[in-house]
């Protein structure tokens, strides 16, 4: 079953396959980004910083930065997400984030 995560309002807006996937995907399946860094913080697929999953939120720490990424993996192409989301977990650290800004497909 699919691990879904979500904005700071708690609207579902991206998931990874299992908690420990190196991959994050919008909700149609594409490809947004990946965890190089052996922590939370995601890179975009050109390197920069995506995001951080905080429990079951993908927010934007107030306080990132760019740090050197390593070479972009190989696509794991398009995937489906399986199951449906569970209800947000309350999300109490408001105030150190914002939201992730996802590029939309066409």
């Amino acid at each position: 079953m699919s691990v879904y995560l979500f904005d700071m309002e708690g609207h579902t807006v991206a998931f990874r396959r299992t908690w420990t996937d190196p991959y994050v995907f919008d909700l149609d399946g594409h490809w947004i980004g990946w965890f190089p860094w052996d922590d939370n913080d995601a890179a975009d697929l050109e390197g920069h910083y995506l995001g951080t999953v905080v429990d079951d939120r993908f927010v934007r720490r107030n306080d990132w930065y760019d740090r050197p990424c390593p070479p972009v993996p190989a696509s794991p192409g398009r995937v489906s997400h399986t199951g449906a989301p569970q209800p947000a977990h309350q999300f109490w650290n408001c105030f150190a984030y914002e939201d992730v800004r996802l590029r939309h497909h066409a």
